[in-house]
């Protein structure tokens, strides 16, 4: 009769669950989201005044990898979409990429929070 056997999986540990409610995480997210906020409202205000400025750039960088991955879904629809709906679009692809962001860096803090907790 085989006995099952009890030890560990030593890959369990890289697969646990985000801590929920981790300070270091939510601090992360939280300065990251602001970031991208605030290079949101500066694309507003170049968008208003009719300039092409940094803005732009900020929140192509801070929502990459998304912001590359999503571009061929705005040129896709770029011919059917008025330059308004463009803009929406693309404000609404920036703040979904920053989302998805800003989630990665939580559980990132969360995990080394989770870490030096242990160590």
């Amino acid at each position: 009769m085989a006995v099952p056997d009890s030890t560990p999986d030593p890959s369990s540990e890289a697969l646990a669950p985000t801590p929920a409610g981790s300070r270091w995480g939510a601090l992360v997210a939280r300065i990251y989201l602001g970031l991208v906020g605030l290079a949101l409202v500066l694309v507003v205000v170049e968008v208003a005044r009719g300039e092409r400025g940094l803005g732009a750039i900020a929140v192509t960088v801070l929502t990459a990898p998304w912001s590359g991955l999503l571009a061929p879904v705005a040129q896709w629809l770029a011919p059917s979409l008025p330059v308004a709906g463009l803009r929406a679009l693309g404000f609404a692809l920036a703040v979904g990429a920053a989302l998805l962001n800003a989630r990665v860096f939580y559980g990132i803090a969360a995990r080394a929070e989770r870490d030096a907790r242990k160590g």
